[in-house]
């Protein structure tokens, strides 16, 4: 009976090692992928950012082009976390603690860099928007009888309502306001004074729409200008 029981012990002590050395195994070749996985988004977030440098100084940009750009890099972007039960050897072990420091890193410069191109969109694709007003209003004030006033304050009014109804570039479109508010203002004088026949009140009033239409033809150059800076401070953070 005893020896029976030894073999029992024996057969058990056997197969609670085996199962006991393929948790290490599993677990040690757990551990390895996850941090070769760690390396692996590093070296592949890296590649996308230098490509990314690359095409911004070979394309010639558009919000269509970096909209592209910023699909392709959310659809690259991935995650440095590793299981829970793998994760606490980063403590432990410089190596590992290397590997995430190194990878969290780059994924964060990642990060800031779909952050600068989705302002950089929004902005573009608010200057689109503007030039588009700009010229319809364009057009319509080249349909209006001379110093016929109150069609040219419907003209500007609708288009501050169009502008003021749609989202995005909160300070822009705020800035754009004051500069149609001007106009509208001058508008208002203008017919003001043409209808008191007050030659000196519509010369100061002509004045200052002169002044506010200049302004407002002036945004474009203005966006143009800010529209380069922003892509310029992007391709200064590579």
């Amino acid at each position: 009976m005893k020896l029976i029981k030894d073999r029992h012990a024996l057969k058990l002590a056997i197969v609670i090692s085996f199962i006991t050395l393929i948790m290490i195994l599993a677990y040690g070749f757990v551990s390895w992928k996850s941090w070769e996985n760690v390396q692996s988004v590093t070296k592949n977030t890296n590649e996308a950012e230098s490509s990314l440098f690359i095409n911004l100084q070979k394309d010639k940009l558009s919000a269509e082009k970096l909209n592209e750009y910023l699909v392709d890099l959310k659809n690259k972007r991935q995650s440095c976390d590793v299981i829970f039960f793998i994760s606490w050897q980063k403590n432990i072990n410089a190596r590992f603690k290397k590997y995430s420091e190194e990878c969290n890193k780059s994924v964060e410069k990642m990060n800031r860099t779909i952050q600068s191109i989705d302002k950089i969109v929004s902005f573009m694709e608010f200057d689109k928007e503007l030039s588009g007003e700009i010229r319809t209003v364009s057009d319509n004030l080249s349909k209006t009888r001379q110093n016929d006033f109150i069609a040219m304050e419907k003209i500007w009014t609708g288009a501050k309502k169009r502008l003021e109804s749609r989202e995005g570039e909160v300070g822009l479109r705020k800035l754009v306001m004051k500069r149609v508010d001007a106009i509208l203002l001058a508008v208002r004088d203008l017919r003001s004074a043409n209808e008191k026949k007050d030659s000196d009140q519509f010369t100061i009033a002509r004045d200052k729409f002169t002044v506010a239409i200049n302004a407002w033809i002036g945004l474009q150059n203005e966006l143009t200008q800010e529209s380069q800076l922003r892509i310029d401070n992007l391709l200064r953070e590579f």
